[in-house]
């Protein structure tokens, strides 16, 4: 007869909060729950791919149907064959719960200090100076992937953005009877927008150069300041700074130019990609050639 999965862990979230006319929160938005959801999953997997919940399979993470009155969710890590502890393990595996817990610690109260004890565990000391015992595994995996990490905590905390949801409630107990009205949590602890907060993701930039050649006009001169030109090319215009210090000499010493005038010029492109958004600037390295347009009179 083939073993039914056994639950093994079980993690409910209690999102608090009132709608606009001042009932309790029933309903959240859909792209936050399914954020709360990818949030928890890759949490889990993290946490369990680095042993941080004992020797056994990684575990399957389900959810459970929010009850009416409330807006609670219940995850249930399942396996089909959790192992069963001897009578020498010292302590059961973290919950999902007490991960998401020291996770949320690490990025509002830093560890300040911590020391490996002999039962294999690690004693933290935060920075607030409260103390946690963590399993070595848990502790190694808390100390990887930060920008990730920041990443999943900010999905799980998805519902704080909406400036009905106050806090959310975090238990690891079994969720109360499906026939009360409005379900009663036990919360281990609470998170609330400082939390969120705390979890903004650090500015990702990432910086390119490149330099090429090309012929342009310049529709904006502004002889006094060399970081006010303007370039204009086939493919863009774009505000320019000259570093050109021949260039510039001979325009100071009454180089006559002017915007039809056709040059042939060395540009390095820098662009900055900030947290998905870029910005381009142009620098005129080498004014290479420089004519005047067919249709001028150079008399």
């Amino acid at each position: 007869m083939e073993k039914a999965p056994e639950v093994v862990d079980s993690l409910t979230l209690r999102f608090v909060g009132e709608e606009e006319d001042g009932t309790e929160l029933h309903e959240l938005r859909a792209a936050h729950v399914a954020e709360v959801l990818q949030g928890v999953v890759e949490l889990a997997s993290d946490f369990s791919k680095a042993g941080a919940f004992g020797d056994g399979p990684s575990a399957e993470v389900l959810v459970r149907p929010a009850q009416e009155g409330s807006f609670l969710m219940e995850v249930v890590r399942l396996t089909e064959d959790y192992p069963v502890l001897s009578a020498a393990a010292l302590s059961l595996p973290p919950s999902l719960s007490t991960i998401l817990f020291w996770a949320t610690k690490s990025i509002r109260a830093a560890p300040s200090d911590f020391e490996y004890l002999e039962n294999g565990n690690v004693k933290v000391t935060w920075q607030d100076n409260t103390v946690s015992e963590v399993p070595r595994d848990a502790w190694s995996e808390l100390n990887k992937r930060k920008r990730r990490r920041k990443k999943q905590l900010r999905q799980i905390m998805a519902p704080l953005s909406d400036k009905r949801v106050s806090s959310i409630e975090v238990g690891a107990q079994d969720p109360p009877a499906p026939d009360e009205k409005v379900p009663q949590v036990e919360a281990d602890f609470v998170l609330g927008k400082p939390d969120y907060d705390a979890a903004r993701p650090e500015d990702e930039v990432e910086e390119t150069s490149s330099v090429f050649e090309t012929e342009a006009q310049m529709s904006a001169i502004d002889f006094d300041n060399a970081d006010k030109w303007r370039v204009r090319t086939k493919e863009a215009n774009r505000s320019a700074t000259v570093k050109d210090d021949d260039f510039l000499g001979r325009i100071s010493n009454s180089l006559a130019i002017r915007k039809s005038d056709i040059f042939r010029l060395k540009i390095r492109e820098d662009v900055t990609v900030k947290n998905g958004r870029s910005r381009t600037e142009w620098t005129v390295v080498e004014v290479l050639s420089h004519r005047r347009a067919a249709h001028d009179d150079d008399s």
